[in-house]
């Protein structure tokens, strides 16, 4: 063999003389592999295909492999482009280090001229996986070809000669538009790309002529979001970084107007006479851009260097016209290559071990939603042939089974499942070394436990995928009516006779009762097909109808004939007739009544200067004075407040309070348990907690010295923020902007600017103002709110906006 190193400028590398062993090597990026695979047999014609041909890879020395910093990669040649992470395919096995230099082999790298080191090498690629060998020399000769090229320094002329060469090379290569070995690439590439742009102009998308669309800002861990919605609910675009970005760009002009109308102006967008049908994708560094119709890449935009990189010629005025739309102007256009997952695709190319690795994904979905069809006779006439679970008799696969149980005690999402719906529990095995025991409804490995304190409670075995589903569910409605909709009236109907009344959402997860096991697998089974209200929105497509909300299946359950649906809950009535606000209001009293525990509705809780002038009430009274109260919205910053003032009321009085809350649902009997018994405690303070308390009254005269201060500050304070609104608004500041200023939501500016420019003039709006008049009239004959919004009929939301103008209005005339 020849004993020097030599340049390839086909290549772009210092080619290793093609050695008499072959080697493997291990490949680790797949389909960047496949990808070269298809591409060389492109080069050398699909006739190849299934016989040996010869190829080069690059050799490079990887110091920032954390595993082995001595690692060397196979990868690419440089004129595939891109850096050698891009072309990184696998690597040389270690043992085969020796074949090229082994440690001397990154002294080799180094002094290559800021080129890379080539390996002939060879590759076979059948119908569906290829397989490279790299010709290699004897680890001898692989020392001396070393030693040779690093006397190179020591003749001038001989190393001037190389590296004007390897220069002139790598700069060609730099700067040529498509990297030489991706030429038939980027030729297959234009001619599905012209195909396509040629349909888009003889079809152009065009605008659509839609209901208006509406803007949905939230605020999340801080971050302001903001989205286009369509009537339906579906989002359907988003604002980020300073760019609209939407589903199907013909909402472009109806979304536009929505933004302004909620005070979010965006820059003069050229919409033009042509686009199109693609759409911009935010993926974080990258833009994707992307033909809407089969989701195919035209290619990325990198906000931060503002280059737009694009696979195919034909895609470059389609792409400058989208970005257009999005205010974007490239500083330049370059070609790259796709996602080699992408070109495969194209190709038509199945990988055999993706094949199998989806056969694996399927088999392991079988398991995952497997059930053991005895359990079909849970559900009648026919139901359970409209569940997603799949019925059988067949044994679990052995591959899911373990020898052991130290993967599910480790577990955390399965134990926190299982808490859920047993409550504190105790495993009856605690050894790890133990075998898994079978799961009661599929035969999955489980652990088997028993809730604690219940009379005649058993231990049971539920694994893992049947506790989420159980938990979790998998009815979710998407805005499309669904087959398997009888299915899950029919369980949220059983889940209510099982629980007494109209469950809410978060008395789901939690068993009622352990003590029967065959009637804990029928519980199970129920709440997997109890649908689910998690998503409010529809997808983008999925315009046939609003997403359910709970009370909506309730209602279609026939279980909430009588129910009102209220921006904070629905307003349902109670088995003894008394008026709920919310379905957790509604289980609590349903089960008073039915354990035969006395209760009053709304008592008013103790006048309090400090906390409590405007006549707070509790939700239930108790026949020992004990207050009630269901804390239905604990996470919401103002009814935290509220609930921490009722609480300080509470110790200030001496009076005993129970609070409930969602996650209480399931253990009702234990929280009142006292009552239930009969054994009354005494109330702890000097208060007596009866009705008749003087404490326990509201104060007759809301106007008492200490409410009229604490009501002065306040509507001062209030009075501050709308006069600062309409003040930044006469600056120019929209909605948004005012809210940052003043560290509130958009709804609530509206609010404060609406509010201030009537307490500027209210001869603007004279109907507001005659009935701000009629309120003041009715506080000063002694009527209350709730006794003027009966006399009017007014909304109570009404009703509060009247009796506040009138307090504005007095205490302006008064002043």
């Amino acid at each position: 063999m020849s004993v020097a190193f030599s340049f390839s400028s086909e290549h772009g590398l210092w080619m290793f003389p093609r050695g008499q062993r072959a080697t493997e090597c291990s490949m680790w990026v797949k389909e960047r592999f496949n990808e070269f695979a298809e591409l060389e047999l492109l080069r050398h014609g699909r006739a190849a295909r299934d016989e040996w041909i010869d190829v080069v890879v690059a050799l490079v020395p990887r110091p920032d492999n954390d595993y082995n910093p001595q690692a060397i990669s196979v990868a690419q040649p440089i004129t595939y482009g891109g850096s050698h992470r891009d072309r990184h395919m696998g690597f040389m096995y270690d043992a085969d280090h020796r074949f090229v230099g082994g440690a001397r082999f990154h002294e080799l790298a180094m002094a290559a001229d800021g080129a890379e080191i080539g390996c002939h090498a060879r590759l076979k690629v059948g119908r569906s996986d290829g397989e490279l060998q790299l010709w290699v020399p004897s680890p001898g000769e692989a020392l001396t070809l070393i030693d040779d090229f690093l006397s190179r320094d020591r003749n001038s002329a001989r190393h001037g000669a190389d590296q004007d060469l390897v220069t002139s090379v790598l700069a060609e290569q730099e700067t040529a538009h498509v990297p030489s070995a991706r030429t038939e690439q980027a030729v297959i590439l234009d001619e599905e790309a012209e195909g396509r742009v040629r349909r888009w102009r003889q079809a152009p998308p065009g605008e659509l002529t839609a209901p208006p669309l509406r803007i949905q800002q939230r605020s999340v861990f801080g971050n302001h979001m903001v989205y286009v919605v369509n009537p339906a609910g579906g989002r359907i675009g988003q604002l980020r970084d300073g760019a609209l970005f939407l589903d199907d760009e013909r909402h472009r002009r109806a979304a536009l107007d929505a933004l302004d109308s909620a005070g979010i102006p965006q820059h003069d967008v050229v919409l033009g006479e042509w686009f199109p049908d693609a759409v911009l994708v935010h993926s974080g560094a990258r833009w994707m851009l992307k033909s809407r119709d089969d989701g195919s890449p035209m290619g990325w935009y990198d906000p931060d260097t503002e280059v737009l990189h694009l696979h195919a010629d034909a895609y470059r005025e389609p792409a400058e016209v989208l970005l257009l739309r999005h205010g974007i102007v490239p500083v330049t256009v370059r070609w790259t290559a796709p996602d080699p997952a992408h070109f495969l695709r194209h190709l038509g190319i199945t990988d055999r071990y993706e094949a199998e690795s989806r056969r694996a994904s399927d088999l392991a979905e079988q398991q995952v939603w497997r059930m053991w069809a005895r359990h079909r006779d849970v559900f009648p006439h026919g139901l359970a042939d409209l569940s997603a679970l799949r019925w059988t008799n067949e044994q679990q696969n052995p591959i899911f089974a373990r020898e052991d149980t130290y993967w599910l005690h480790h577990d955390s999402y399965y134990l926190r499942d299982l808490e859920a719906l047993l409550g504190p529990h105790d495993y009856s095995e605690q050894r790890h070394d133990r075998k898994p025991d079978p799961c009661r409804l599929c035969g999955r490995d489980a652990l088997t436990a028993t809730r604690r304190g219940e009379p005649g409670a058993q231990p049971l075995a539920y694994c893992s995928g049947c506790a989420r589903k159980a938990v979790k569910g998998f009815l979710v409605d998407r805005g499309s009516d669904e087959p398997w909709e009888p299915l899950a009236v029919w369980s949220l109907q059983q889940l209510a006779a099982e629980l007494g009344g109209p469950p809410s959402q978060a008395q789901i997860p939690r068993l009622v009762s352990t003590a029967e096991p065959a009637a804990t697998d029928r519980a199970m089974l129920i709440r997997m097909h109890v649908p689910r209200a998690r998503v409010r929105r529809a997808p983008a497509r999925g315009e046939q109808r609003a997403p359910l909300i709970w009370a909506d299946w309730l209602k279609r359950a026939g279980l909430l004939a009588d129910g009102v649906q209220m921006a904070r809950g629905t307003v349902t009535v109670a088995a003894d007739g008394h008026l709920c606000r919310s379905l957790l209001e509604r289980h609590v009293d349903d089960f008073l009544t039915a354990n035969g525990i006395a209760h009053e509705v709304e008592p008013y809780w103790p006048y309090d200067a400090d906390l409590n002038t405007t006549g707070l009430r509790a939700d239930w009274l108790l026949g020992d004075g004990t207050y009630v109260e269901a804390w239905g919205l604990p996470d919401e910053p103002a009814y935290a407040d509220k609930m921490e003032r009722k609480v300080e009321l509470a110790a200030r009085a001496g009076i005993r309070l129970v609070a409930v809350t969602s996650a209480d649902l399931g253990n009702l009997h234990q929280v009142f348990a006292a009552w239930i018994t009969g054994k009354a405690r005494p109330v702890p303070g000097p208060a007596s907690g009866k009705s008749d308390d003087a404490r326990l009254q509201r104060p007759r005269r809301p106007g008492s010295p200490a409410t009229r201060t604490a009501n002065t500050n306040v509507r001062a304070a209030r009075l501050e923020r709308c006069r600062r609104a309409v003040a930044l608004q006469e600056t120019g500041m929209s909605r948004a902007a005012i809210g940052e200023e003043l560290g509130m939501g958009a709804e609530a500016v509206k609010a404060l600017l609406r509010d201030g420019k009537f307490y500027a003039a209210p001869e603007s709006d004279p109907v507001r103002r005659q009935l701000a008049i009629e309120a003041n009239e009715a506080w000063s004959k002694g009527m209350t709110k709730e006794q003027f919004r009966q006399t009017r009929s007014l909304t109570p939301p009404k009703a509060h906006e009247c009796w506040k103008d009138a307090d504005v209005l007095f205490e302006r005339r008064e002043g």
